[in-house]
């Protein structure tokens, strides 16, 4: 849009004049740059004696009014209908302001000033119009002019719809008065200027405080001042001098926000007074008439209202109203009346033109402000045909540069529309391409239904513009250079009467004269170079947005094109050599077009020095796809042989997977897997694809590197042909190469990578290689060490005085494996498929290793608290010594859950150490060496298993041949070590008669020598521990005791060692007989697997203190040790036991039962003793009874009455004879604390005594 005057295109916002904000001059009238004479003479002059308000205060505010400048906004409703959107145009001008006049003056030196009328009286006033109408002598447009842009010029930068007067408010109480007095008579003389003018224009005033106010005194003052001046609330303003940043934003954005509604109303106005004068549908009487009957026609005024009706729609942002006005005003610009009736040799022609530029291009911007993309290309592509009919039927026609000089103009400014509109659809973000924009926009629904548009119809992002203008530049060129010679000489050189003959063959509108376009004298002329390469840019930046790289590349291609025929050759070369480096057209396959480009880089690179980049370009330009370009060398050792490059050398790197090559090369394995130390065959085919006819390209060096533990392949070029193998006239042979290792810079012990710096293996070869020639270079390789190889690289070198090529390949994925066979004396490809015996990757697997690992004496299981030692042997099957190292870790869920090291003599003393979670790793041990077919051994001892848990044992032997060292071998051996508990218990705890007396609360105890002797009562129970195996084979029990861990209450504890309980009764007494003659008890005893043995416990609880009444709790254990019936190594298992809690202090009711005697009178008859213990420190009576029962007859008392005293038993003795014979009868004795009233439970107190599950007290008779 620059093509057309910028108030002429720019979009109309409100203007708002901000006066004595900043420090410009007095006496400098014009704050919006040079404008017409007709805008200042006859004006309204604005002077303020004021100073301009200073201070932070007032830039913060000035610097607050231009950040709501709305000149930047985008042209798009959607940046106009945020909230607290920018919707004014902002300028500053100094205490000297003119406004522009109303009315022009009287035509001047006029007879009718001094003239009368017959009867004496002055004649009639001048009827007088503004200085820019059609009516005014003195206007450009008289006579039958349209509209200048002048006019909106004056509405956009000379009148404002509100003008902002700033003062200061002084603080000084004691100049307060006459301060305000000078403020109201500078109000009062700008208000009087405004009102004088006739203008609508808003007045404000906007007071900034410099000091503290009082609130009362600031509200008396701006009282005053608003009486004295006539202003309402919504024009006088004040701000305090201690307002903070947020608080100056706040109140611009409120003095904005009350003055839009004003604004808004004010361009209505001046829109209801144009459509008034459009309704009298009348052509106003000029000030003076013309000479000639060419005046403005009735259409031509039509036209000019609906032009201002639309401009001033668009200071209202009322952009549909706008766009209709425009419609009607440019469907009556090319009605015949107007612009068929305007000659084409006038101005006024080209100012037609212009007219319906400008209205058909703010047409197209209200079309994009409204998301109206298809109509606005429609009106664009309308107003270029319209144009071009009225051009060929009125004008020059569209055969030259003027008219193409207008089509890119015309393609520029939607170019410009768009970027300047931020068109929301051109710019979202694709969900599926993230980072791109979309090129085109679809038609907006409000077309007609079942209307189809055509491709060109939607509407493109600018670069389609752009590249539409630049095909117009170009045109524009190809007209130009056919202008005569003649025709291109200044004015100054041709007559008169040619020169006026000719201005009429040429269309200069938007365009220069033929002598300026194209000069024939020499002097520089339009530059179409520059215009073409900067439209080129800004078109490829809109292309790169959108993703569209192919044409970017052509883009890129007529701007190198633009640089070599203006011969720069510098700028060229860059331009071609990215482009030439570009994947785009290689991927595409568009060698005709490549070559093209390569042939032009060839041309400027004959201009400019680069010998890397020509290098480069030959290497490739020699491969077979390309034609030879014809007068040029492809020898690449001759292609520098004019550089001068000093005493150094370049040094050029060629990737393969990028660039074309006339050499290929591909490597193949002859097996997919193989072993360490086996020998392999490999492949490395060099194929040349070349031009024919060139000379063959002799390599210096070819480099295979590898990605795994494979050395590197080196290969060096020599002279003769005694290492191939040729076939007739066949144009692939074998060459044979034995290669060489190089002693290795890097320990064998540790992974190598070949593409670190290790040495090679290294042959040679004759690397020369003919034009469609393929050479198979055949060698074996060992590898050395396990992995995945796969060939990382292969660089193709060739070494010259001057530089040195490096060719390389890294990517084969692509690549198709080929394996070279000999079939009837010719080499024959064979492509070889994933089940081949050829690959370009291969998995070397260790070397089988002989060494055999065993662990003979493994149990199925093990056990808690069990020290576990575990036997290797290791035997030598190789058929070499072998030097051997053991490494054994022990992997446990549990931290903590176990300890191990080596067992045996001569073993390294150092622990293990945790290497992870659960994870314990025992020191290397040094083995030595091992004979062939020996066999050596070695032990694991694992201790301190007090849980149960499943370990796993890991033992790897490293080893290496002794004839082989730098092969190193491993084998390993896993081993589960499950570790379960052997053992499960019950307890079973009941309570014992104790015979013996107790102390006798009435006599003092005899001293004792032992201060910890007990004194205190005591209690006996017998435990009954049922022990379960779990073990999977019989274990022999060796011992198993039962001890006290915690005693709570004062007391000791002490139990005997548990006596086997013999499952039948009559076992029981001879093993009790037996006991009592040995005296000793039967402990050693078998547990089976899945059986249970009842142990028997004798414990016995003291009081240390006789009158203790705590209870007494005690934590028990039971010990048991075993062995397995293989091993003499008695272990110990710990199991817990149940806590025994025994209330001391508590009576208690003890029964026990003897049987009859044999052969005394009587047989028959049980006697039971019911002993009632008195603990405690009282006197205690209890009343007991005995319940009769149908299965036995009893004697005995009743009932009866007992007293006890403190710390004393007493036995009642009941006779009962039983009806049965070898069965469990109840006996119920009811036993009750006559003061308390507390039933004492019977306690079963020996054996033929027990209590069932219901409580119920048994006796075996």
């Amino acid at each position: 849009m620059d093509r057309f005057p910028q108030d002429y295109v720019g979009h109309n916002l409100p203007l708002l004049l901000l006066s004595g904000l900043n420090s410009r001059s007095p006496h400098e009238p014009d704050a919006s740059g040079n404008t017409h004479e007709f805008l200042h003479e006859g004006g309204f002059r604005i002077k303020v004696d004021a100073p301009v308000v200073g201070g932070s205060l007032a830039e913060q505010v000035l610097q607050s009014f231009c950040d709501q400048d709305a000149s930047e906004v985008p042209w798009h409703s959607q940046a106009f209908a945020l909230r607290n959107a920018k919707v004014f145009k902002i300028a500053t001008v100094g205490r000297v302001f003119t406004l522009p006049p109303r009315k022009a003056p009287p035509p001047p030196h006029s007879p009718r000033l001094s003239a009368v009328n017959a009867n004496g009286s002055p004649p009639a006033p001048w009827l007088l119009h503004s200085p820019l109408s059609p009516l005014t002598p003195s206007s450009p447009l008289y006579p039958d002019g349209i509209v200048s842009p002048l006019w909106i010029t004056k509405h956009q930068t000379r009148l404002p719809c509100a003008f902002l007067s700033f003062f200061s408010l002084g603080s000084d109480p004691n100049t307060s008065s006459l301060q305000d007095n000078r403020l109201k008579s500078e109000i009062n003389n700008v208000r009087n200027v405004l009102s004088s003018t006739n203008y609508k224009t808003r007045h404000v005033v906007v007071l900034l405080g410099d000091g503290n106010i009082s609130i009362p005194d600031l509200e008396d003052r701006l009282a005053t001042i608003r009486r004295a001046t006539a202003l309402d609330s919504k024009s006088l303003y004040f701000l305090a001098h201690n307002s903070s940043p947020a608080q100056v934003v706040a109140f611009v954005n409120n003095v904005l926000s009350a003055l839009h509604p004003l604004c808004i109303e004010y361009y209505r106005d001046l829109s209801k007074h144009a459509r008034r004068k459009r309704n009298r549908s009348a052509i106003p009487q000029p000030t003076v008439q013309p000479g000639t009957s060419n005046i403005l026609s009735l259409q031509g005024w039509n036209v000019r209202y609906e032009f201002k009706l639309g401009v001033f729609a668009e200071f209202r942002q009322e952009m549909d109203a706008a766009c209709r006005n425009y419609e009607t005003a440019y469907d009556s610009l090319f009605a015949p009346e107007i612009i068929d009736g305007i000659a084409a040799w006038s101005p006024r022609f080209d100012e037609a033109r212009l007219l319906a530029d400008v209205i058909a291009l703010r047409t197209i911007r209200c079309l994009l402000w409204t998301d109206q993309g298809a109509t606005a290309v429609r009106s664009w592509i309308t107003h270029r045909d319209r144009t071009a009919d009225l051009v060929n039927r009125r004008g020059k026609g569209t055969a030259n540069y003027g008219w193409e000089a207008w089509q890119s103009a015309w393609a520029k400014t939607m170019a410009d529309l768009l970027s300047r509109s931020e068109y929301p659809l051109l710019n979202l973000k694709l969900p599926n391409t993230p980072g791109l924009l979309p090129i085109y926009v679809s038609a907006e629904r409000s077309l007609p239904m079942g209307e189809r548009l055509t491709p060109w119809e939607q509407l493109h992002h600018q670069g389609y513009w752009l590249d539409s203008a630049k095909n117009s530049i170009l045109a524009r060129r190809k007209w130009a250079l056919q202008i005569p010679e003649e025709d291109r000489q200044p004015p100054g050189r041709s007559p008169a009467s040619i020169v006026a003959s000719k201005a009429q063959l040429y269309d200069t509108y938007l365009a220069l004269e033929p002598y300026r376009e194209v000069p024939g004298d020499g002097s520089p002329g339009h530059d179409y170079a520059q215009e073409i390469a900067t439209t080129l840019a800004d078109a490829i930046t809109c292309f790169r947005h959108r993703g569209q790289l192919r044409k970017i590349d052509t883009l890129k291609l007529q701007i190198a094109f633009q640089q070599i025929e203006t011969q720069s050759w510098a700028a060229a070369t860059s331009t071609l050599q990215e482009l030439w480096f570009s994947q785009h057209w290689r991927q595409a396959g568009w060698w005709k077009l490549l070559q093209g480009l390569g042939w032009a880089l060839l041309d400027t690179l004959a201009r400019v020095e680069n010998g890397e980049l020509l290098v480069r370009l030959l290497w490739e330009l020699t491969n077979e796809v390309f034609e030879r370009k014809p007068n040029t060398n492809y020898d690449l050792r001759q292609a520098l042989a004019s550089y001068s490059l000093g005493n150094g050398s370049l040094s050029i790197a060629v990737d393969v997977d990028e660039a074309l090559s006339p050499l290929t090369a591909t490597f193949a394995f002859s097996t997919h897997d193989v072993f360490v130390g086996e020998s392999l065959e490999c492949q490395l085919a060099i194929q040349s694809r070349a031009q024919i006819d060139l000379p063959a390209i002799r390599l210096s060096e070819v480099k295979v590197v590898f990605d795994g533990s494979l050395k590197p392949i080196y290969l060096t070029a020599k002279d003769g042909e005694d290492a191939e193998v040729h076939n007739g006239a066949s144009t692939t042979h074998f060459v044979d190469v034995n290669l060489h290792e190089t002693p290795s810079t890097s320990s064998s012990g540790t992974k190598r990578s070949s593409t670190t710096a290790i040495a090679p293996q290294a042959g040679n070869a004759n690397l020369s290689i003919r034009s469609s020639h393929t050479k198979i270079f055949r060698m074996r390789v060992t590898p050395r060490e396990p992995g995945d190889v796969s060939v990382a690289s292969i660089t193709l070198i060739l070494n010259d005085q001057k530089f040195t090529l490096a060719a390389t390949c890294f990517d084969f994925s692509h690549t198709v494996a080929q394996w070279w066979e000999t079939k009837e004396g010719m080499p024959v490809p064979r492509t070889l498929g994933r089940e081949s015996n050829a690959f370009n990757t291969i998995h070397i697997q260790p070397k089988p290793p002989k060494l055999k690992l065993e662990a003979p004496g493994l149990r199925r299981s093990y056990y808690t608290n069990e020290s576990i030692t575990i036997d290797f042997d290791i035997t030598n099957e190789e058929a070499d010594d072998v030097l051997v190292v053991l490494e054994a870790r022990l992997i446990s869920p549990i931290e903590g859950a176990t300890q191990v090291d080596w067992a045996g003599k001569g073993t390294d003393t150092a622990s293990a150490t945790r290497s992870a979670l659960g994870i314990m790793t025992l020191p290397a041990r040094e083995m030595g060496t091992i004979l062939s077919s020996d066999k050596a051994s070695a032990a694991i001892r694992i201790t301190g298993t007090t849980i149960a848990v499943d370990h796993e044992l890991e033992l790897t032997a490293t080893y290496r041949l002794v004839s082989e060292q730098e092969t190193t071998l491993a084998k390993m051996i896993t081993v589960d070590v499950g570790v379960i508990r052997p053992f499960e218990a019950n307890y079973d705890f009941a309570p014992r008669l104790d015979t013996d007396p107790w102390p006798n609360f009435f006599e003092a105890p005899q001293p004792s020598t032992e201060t910890a002797t007990p004194l205190g009562l005591r209690h006996l129970y017998s435990v009954a521990a049922s022990l379960y195996s779990f073990a999977a084979e019989g274990l022999v029990i060796e011992a198993i005791l039962l001890t006290a861990t915690k005693i709570v209450g004062g007391a000791v504890c002490s139990s005997g060692t548990g006596i086997i309980r013999s499952k039948a009764e009559s076992g029981a007494a001879a093993a009790a007989a037996a006991a009592e003659q040995t005296g000793k008890e039967i402990i050693s005893t078998v547990i089976m697997p899945d059986q249970t043995e009842i142990f028997d416990f004798d414990l016995t609880l003291q009081k240390l203190v006789l009158g203790d009444r705590h209870t007494v709790a005690v934590d028990l254990e039971l010990e048991i040790a075993w062995r397995r019936n293989d091993s003499d190594e008695v272990n110990t298992t710990v199991l817990e036991a149940a806590r025994l809690v025994a209330p001391m202090a508590e009576p208690r009711v003890i029964l026990t039962a003897s049987p009859p005697g044999l052969g005394v009178p009587g047989a028959g008859v049980y006697t039971l003793s019911f002993t009632i213990e008195n603990s405690s420190m009282h006197f205690l009576t209890f009343n007991a009874s005995m319940e009769a029962n149908e299965d036995f007859a009893f004697s005995g008392p009743k009932a009866c009455a007992i007293n006890l005293v403190p710390l004393s038993k007493q036995t009642l003795t009941y006779r009962i004879l039983p009806n049965k014979r070898d069965e469990w009868i109840g006996v119920r004795l009811n036993v009750v604390d006559a003061y308390f009233g507390q039933t004492l439970k019977v306690l079963p107190g020996g054996k033929d005594v027990k209590v069932d599950k219901q409580g119920n007290l048994l006796v075996k008779v």
